[in-house]
């Protein structure tokens, strides 16, 4: 009777710890990793510049269309590239008050997608 009470006790210890490693490495921290990749990796910052929301880049040719998400509030803005930067994406005023979290000029997590 011993030996199958260890063993039953051992394979329910196995179920749980599979469990734990398989909701810590995915489901429990689903809001920590972007889903999708993003085009830009590091910051998005701004500058001073007016308008309507838009962006300058040095990586997207200007006319490109992007979505860029901040990770941390949901919050989404659609700009066009007007221009050449020295930062992959360089928000105008306008764009960033549509992603940005209220006092922050930088927006740490985001994903940047490039629109078709």
């Amino acid at each position: 009777m011993k030996v199958q009470r260890k063993h039953v006790l051992a394979a329910g210890v196995a179920v749980v710890a599979t469990a734990v490693v398989a909701v810590g490495t995915g489901f429990g921290f689903a809001d920590t990793t972007p889903v999708r990749q993003s085009a830009c990796p590091g910051a998005v910052t701004f500058s001073a510049e007016g308008g309507a929301p838009a962006a300058t880049s040095d990586r997207f040719p200007v006319g490109t269309r992007l979505r860029v998400t901040n990770l941390d509030n949901g919050r989404v803005a659609t700009v066009s590239v007007t221009g050449p930067s020295g930062s992959c994406v360089l928000l105008n005023a306008a764009a960033m008050e549509l992603v940005r979290e209220p006092g922050k000029n930088v927006v740490r997590r985001n994903v940047v997608e490039v629109l078709r």
